[in-house]
């Protein structure tokens, strides 16, 4: 059952961390296209810019593209949070490179199938007029696409390594890592955690509905971790209980015997 249940939930971190790298490398394909000067803007937009952003919103869920704003986001954290549960630090290391190459690999084969889709968004959205396009994606976007899938993940860990310890020790590695990864990454955390307050408060459904589901996926994973350890004392009660009553009555017995 172990084995099963280990099997189920590096299976579903895997499909997770490759929607999060195929949104990633995908919108790279619109960044590489306005890097070739494939894209024209009228006088006073600069079309590089344009593009890039755009990349940016489309890889966060926040172009009209998914029923949820930040969607690898969210299922990176729901199945890094099962996965790492019961694992060793050195079992994670080794099954988390093996899990985010194999991710990527298949991220990078997906990628260009969507460069059509994004184009067309693209246009229909900003309105810019694209001469020629490429489906090839940039190592550039490929690897703060990695990068940002190993912050995340590091910090999913370290918070449920923070509510089993009680303490916000754990959270100081990811801390490290994001102040990195503000340097690396043109759209910083702050860009659309803004964008996200201010289409909520504006009343945007998806905005809001991903707005509220924050909050109900933390507190659910945080009592999940929480109840943990009570279940594994209540079934390690429930086995000593049968052997405690029996090792009782022979005390109480053994009088009688002499």
């Amino acid at each position: 059952m172990k084995l099963r249940y280990s099997f189920i939930t590096a299976a579903l971190a895997l499909v997770a961390c490759i929607l999060f790298l195929w949104m990633f490398f995908a919108a790279s394909t619109l960044e590489r296209t306005a890097d070739l000067g494939g894209i024209s803007a009228p006088p006073g937009r600069d079309a590089r810019a344009v593009a890039y952003e755009f990349a940016a919103k489309w890889r966060h869920g926040m172009a009209g593209n998914s029923p949820l704003y930040m969607p690898g986001f969210f299922a990176v954290t729901i199945a890094i949070w099962f996965w790492c549960a019961g694992r060793s630090l050195p079992r994670m290391l080794a099954e988390g490179a093996i899990l985010i190459g194999a991710a990527s690999v298949c991220a990078a084969a997906l990628a260009p199938s969507a460069a059509p889709r994004i184009l067309d968004d693209f246009f229909a959205q900003e309105g810019l007029t694209v001469s020629h396009a490429t489906s090839s994606w940039t190592w550039v976007a490929s690897a703060q696409g990695v990068y940002s899938l190993v912050t995340w993940s590091t910090f999913v860990i370290a918070s449920r390594l923070s509510v089993r310890l009680r303490t916000p020790k754990p959270l100081l590695i990811p801390l490290v890592l994001n102040l990195v990864l503000a340097f690396v990454r043109p759209w910083t955390v702050a860009d659309f955690t803004s964008r996200w307050v201010k289409q909520t408060l504006d009343g945007e459904p998806i905005a809001v509905i991903s707005f509220l589901l924050v909050p109900l996926i933390s507190g659910f994973m945080a009592w999940d971790e929480l109840r943990s350890p009570r279940k594994k004392v209540g079934r390690a009660e429930q086995v000593r209980s049968p052997l405690s009553r029996a090792w009782r009555a022979q005390q109480r017995h053994a009088p009688d015997r002499e």
